[in-house]
């Protein structure tokens, strides 16, 4: 505020007064965005085995395709896991199969695109380079478990993963035995038969039955 010479208050000019500044508008609170509500846990688990059930992982003989030019290092009785790469490609890694990280293991590796002699089995199709069409051998994997390994993700072939049977993210526990007894599974099992060597059942049981 300026002052006169005298240092008093100077008059009022209305003609020459700042323009008032015009009112803000009066804004509320914005509006908070829906949010789903959130499932329970037993509603989350419902969920993964109700998918478990219907798809009875029939569809592992579908999974992979990998245009890795490592085909020479694999052999049966080896072990590995699955990650995806670009272009919608998979590879593989070998690891140790008593490593938590072997989620498959090979029992049968053919000349060629081929079947494997078990619908269980997840036919993984190794080609020689990017640019080829044609497979150089197919891997015959099945599911590297042993009696009460639990597992979560057991649908996704690069995500499943061998977890703790309390871990929240357990969905199913793995039941082994040697030939083909599918009698052992139970009707809330999802049972699969590996024709091997060895041959063997396994049985997939929902996570907080006989734990």
């Amino acid at each position: 505020m300026t002052t006169t010479p005298t240092g008093g208050t100077p008059e009022y000019d209305p003609f020459n007064a700042p323009a008032p500044l015009p009112p803000m508008p009066e804004v509320g609170p914005p509006t908070p965005f829906p949010k789903p509500r959130p499932l329970s846990v037993p509603a989350k688990v419902s969920i993964v085995l109700g998918v478990v059930a219907a798809l009875g992982l029939g569809s592992l003989a579908a999974w992979g395709i990998s245009q890795s030019s490592r085909y020479s290092k694999v052999e049966a009785g080896k072990c590995l896991y699955l990650t995806d790469e670009a272009g919608g490609n998979q590879s593989y890694t070998t690891a140790s199969c008593t490593s938590s990280r072997a989620t498959f293991r090979i029992d049968e590796v053919r000349t060629g695109s081929s079947g494997c002699r078990d619908s269980d089995y997840i036919q993984f199709e190794l080609y020689g380079s990017s640019s080829s069409k044609k497979a150089q051998k197919t891997l015959c994997l099945a599911l590297n478990v042993e009696t009460g390994d639990c597992l979560r993700d057991v649908v996704h072939e690069t995500r499943i993963a061998k977890v703790r049977c309390t871990d929240i993210s357990a969905e199913a526990r793995a039941v082994v035995t040697r030939g083909s007894s599918e009698s052992a599974c139970s009707s809330d099992d999802t049972a699969l038969h590996y024709t091997g060597p060895p041959e063997r059942t396994v049985c997939l049981r929902p996570t907080g039955e006989n734990i």
